[in-house]
């Protein structure tokens, strides 16, 4: 569709060229309101909402709903009952789609994909997550078509491969965030390598649970890849060399190498010296990280304002030294860890930064203290499950894509 010949489009450069009386004039109904501010309004809703509801109030509301501004960013998360039909619809209602979203939807062939995404060569973000329909078909089209694309998020997608990422890197070379998370065992190396050597201006690379993705990814990622920001590891293959070489960033804010067991205290220890805009990090299920790296790790961590450390070798000397090391750190998680009342009362009294403390499973920790230190530091929320009595605080939100729920450390 000609996006300049829309009725909404019409009536929208109609009254910018009038200009000022009518902009200006009391407004008495919601329709009395430029056509750009409803449009703004309408982006509001839900698709269902949108398609089922507001398209039926009126006969502008109908026209507005169906206006290709509206529908530049596709958005069709859970929705679960989208079909091929209403995808190809929404699709071709504006010719400059730059967003799509369909992670989650279970309706969606991969023919219906392919055909909407080679109308879309203007995309810039496309999520795909969980779509157990994806086949390198998909990443053939995106290759070939979408060419400025920026952000491409297909996690748990179990079905990509090596020859899949290699046309995704061949085509859209300006490709700033990639998720690849949970996408099994047809990821390896190569497609990681990829990805690396053809998209140099990656900022966001999620790597979490390919155990076929090591070293050699992690260390060429760094060197092709200078300006990343943000790095997610976590249960993958990736080892001492790889976490060595992550010293490189220095540009790094977010990082999570949480459960690689091959790494070492000492070269975690420097990873803050050498990248200092590093502001999270979650070195959780690593039981060799004791006191003195995660100490080290908060010294020279000016930045750092978020730190998940469960299941690591955290005793009560961390907790009496953090906090006079830092002034930044808010947001703290300590699950799983041998820490005592002891360490928790030094904790909240010397680390005037902390918002967040997170104790699940903290064994030695008691009701009666939590309760104690609650009424004492009401601005720091605890999250400690009482047997008798639940206290559940909200967590703090990070940047980490897969929150750790538990690690069985003997």
């Amino acid at each position: 569709m000609e996006e300049e010949s829309h009725p909404c489009r019409r009536r929208r450069m109609d009254q910018e060229e009038n200009n000022s009386p009518k902009l200006h004039a009391a407004v008495n109904h919601i329709n009395d309101l430029p056509p750009t501010i409803l449009v703004y309004i309408l982006r509001q809703l839900r698709m269902c909402d949108l398609l089922h509801r507001a398209s039926l109030v009126c006969k502008l509301w109908h026209q507005l709903v169906y206006d290709p501004d509206l529908w530049r960013r596709i958005d069709l998360k859970y929705q679960h009952k989208v079909t091929d039909t209403q995808l190809l619809t929404l699709t071709q209602i504006s010719d400059r789609v730059t967003h799509i979203d369909i992670s989650d939807t279970l309706n969606l062939t991969s023919e219906a994909v392919e055909h909407a995404l080679k109308c879309c060569t203007y995309l810039r973000s496309l999520h795909m997550s969980s779509k157990s329909m994806l086949y390198d078909g998909i990443p053939e089209v995106v290759g070939k078509n979408c060419h400025r694309l920026q952000t491409l998020v297909m996690d748990s997608s179990l079905h990509i491969t090596d020859r899949g990422l290699l046309q995704i890197a061949q085509g859209c070379t300006d490709l700033r965030k990639i998720n690849l998370s949970l996408c099994g065992a047809f990821v390896t190396d190569n497609g990681v390598l990829a990805i690396t050597d053809n998209c140099p201006r990656l900022k966001e690379v999620m790597l979490g649970y390919l155990s076929k993705v090591t070293d050699t990814s992690c260390v060429r990622l760094c060197e092709m890849c200078p300006d990343l920001e943000v790095v997610s590891l976590v249960s993958s293959g990736v080892g001492q060399k790889g976490v060595q070489a992550l010293t490189k960033l220095r540009k790094l804010k977010v990082l999570d190498i949480s459960s690689l067991l091959g790494i070492s205290p000492a070269d975690v220890a420097s990873l803050t010296q050498y990248c200092p805009d590093l502001e999270e990090m979650n070195v959780s299920g690593n039981p060799q990280i004791d006191d003195a790296c995660l100490l080290q790790v908060v010294k020279y961590g000016h930045k750092l304002h978020l730190l998940k450390c469960a299941s690591c070798h955290v005793t009560d000397h961390f907790m009496s030294e953090v906090g006079k090391l830092t002034n930044t750190l808010k947001n703290l998680d300590i699950g799983w860890c041998q820490v005592t009342d002891d360490g928790i009362r030094t904790l909240s009294a010397t680390c005037q930064s902390l918002r967040y403390l997170g104790l699940i499973q903290c064994s030695a920790v008691t009701a009666a203290t939590m309760e104690e230190l609650m009424a004492k530091y009401p601005q720091i929320k605890y999250r400690f499950p009482d047997i008798e009595r639940p206290v559940f605080y909200n967590e703090p939100t990070t940047a980490f894509p897969y929150a750790f729920c538990k690690y069985n450390v003997k």
